[in-house]
């Protein structure tokens, strides 16, 4: 086996260097002096016995030896990135921290109880909880920031295993003042003229909502937009409109001023599941809490 003779930071600068075509722009990302960046530049050209760069008072290039250096220097520290990542990661479950990355009305309504639980059976473990939209907490998973998430979409990832757990149905959310707050349920085609509250056209949510109304030769129109539930039923309790929203985003402080009502003809519902990596193998006490969980949303079904 060839003797390694230089260094991370030499890898480091050289890269920096490549990237940015520049010593000075190079220095400054690295918050080195740009004397120092030279010597380290220097000590691995000489290690290596070929010169990397070629440098003119207006310029930096890589010579050709340069540009086939630069594939391997980059992937050796790509990967030495992600190992640091894991270790990180194992070291983690080791000193007990769990991560769990959850849609917002979950992470509202199910998980506090759940994790108090645990919390109580558990307390010299620490807990997490990455509450985002939907492709956040999917993305949180496949990166390994969450070791498992709460989610309605993941099922045809392929890096992805969902368990479905909770089929959960989407309101129409009035104020009790509105024309159809006495109604136990109402069709999609009664909604037609209505201006409707919405979240934002990116939104999982809204993606589900708007092919459903795509459907409706009469249909309501959405006139009022915030990113979030939050900004949206703020909206709805100032009088701007209804809204729909999953069940599970209502809650009981708010049912004293809005009214859910179910939409029928068709109903449209969202499956709620677990999300981990594909070939996940989970700890004992990640296990456990998978199973409150899965306990939870069995008790918890809307």
């Amino acid at each position: 086996m060839a003797r390694i003779n230089f260094e991370l930071n030499e890898l480091q600068a050289f890269i920096a260097v490549a990237e940015k075509s520049s010593f000075k722009a190079a220095a400054e990302t690295l918050y080195l002096s740009q004397p120092a960046l030279s010597r380290r530049i220097d000590k691995l050209e000489q290690a290596l016995q070929v010169r990397l760069l070629e440098r003119t008072t207006r310029s930096v290039r890589l010579t050709g030896e340069g540009e086939h250096f630069l594939q391997h220097a980059q992937a050796v520290v790509e990967e030495l990135e992600a190992a640091m990542h894991g270790m990180g990661q194992r070291q983690q479950l080791r000193c007990g921290m769990l991560t769990i990355a959850s849609i917002p009305s979950v992470a509202q309504q199910l998980l506090p109880e759940v994790l108090a639980v645990f919390a109580r059976e558990h307390p010299q473990h620490r807990l997490r909880v990455i509450d985002e939209n939907a492709q956040e907490v999917l993305a949180s998973v496949l990166d390994g920031r969450a070791d498992l998430g709460i989610n309605f979409i993941g099922g045809e990832d392929p890096g992805i295993d969902f368990l479905p757990l909770l089929t959960e149905r989407y309101l129409l959310v009035v104020r009790r003042d509105h024309r159809l707050a006495s109604r136990s349920s109402v069709r999609w085609q009664e909604l037609a003229g209505e201006k409707l509250v919405s979240v934002s056209p990116h939104s999982s949510n809204r993606l589900l909502i708007d092919h459903q109304l795509a459907a409706l030769a009469e249909r309501p129109q959405v006139y009022y937009e915030a990113n979030h539930l939050s900004g949206a039923y703020g909206m709805v309790l100032a009088g701007m409109g209804p809204v729909i929203v999953p069940e599970l985003s209502l809650t009981q402080a708010q049912k004293h001023m809005l009214v859910g009502i179910e939409i029928s003809e068709p109903a449209l519902s969202r499956t709620l599941g677990l999300i981990q990596r594909k070939g996940s193998q989970n700890s004992p006490l990640l296990q456990q809490l998978i199973d409150q969980l899965k306990l939870a949303f069995s008790q918890g079904q809307p």
